[in-house]
């Protein structure tokens, strides 16, 4: 009587499966993550801003500030955006600001930032609806 071999191959197939469907997952819910505060943004026509890299979001709302999401005192901004910088030389910073944010808070976090040193900043907007 002839004995069978036992066959001592893995078969990877069902793994490369679970791992493509892992990375449509993945590639699919990346861009929806966002860093940051939510926030509802003034609507204003503006160009975009041509980003080589992440950029530094800082936002303010409702009289508090966060960078990238973490809060941050606003006598401390500058010192953040320094070591920022240290890290990451040529950063580039965007300020957002919920829409009936007073300005003078606005002001408050430029002038920070331009004493830390920042030359690349942007304001985030909302694109204006068309009609």
């Amino acid at each position: 009587m002839k004995r069978r071999r036992l066959i001592a191959d893995i078969n990877v197939t069902p793994l490369v499966d679970v791992m493509l469907v892992l990375l449509i997952i993945f590639m699919m819910t990346a861009p929806m993550m966002k860093r940051g505060v939510v926030m509802d943004l003034p609507r204003a026509k503006a160009t975009r801003l041509k980003l080589r890299e992440i950029p530094v979001i800082i936002s303010v709302k409702e009289g508090r500030y966060y960078i990238d999401g973490r809060p941050v005192a606003l006598e401390l901004i500058d010192v953040e955006a320094k070591k920022i910088l240290a890290k990451r030389p040529g950063a580039q910073f965007v300020i957002e600001a919920q829409r009936n944010t007073p300005f003078e808070q606005v002001v408050k976090v430029l002038v920070q930032l331009r004493s830390a040193g920042i030359t690349r900043l942007g304001i985030a907007t909302k694109p204006e609806r068309k009609k």
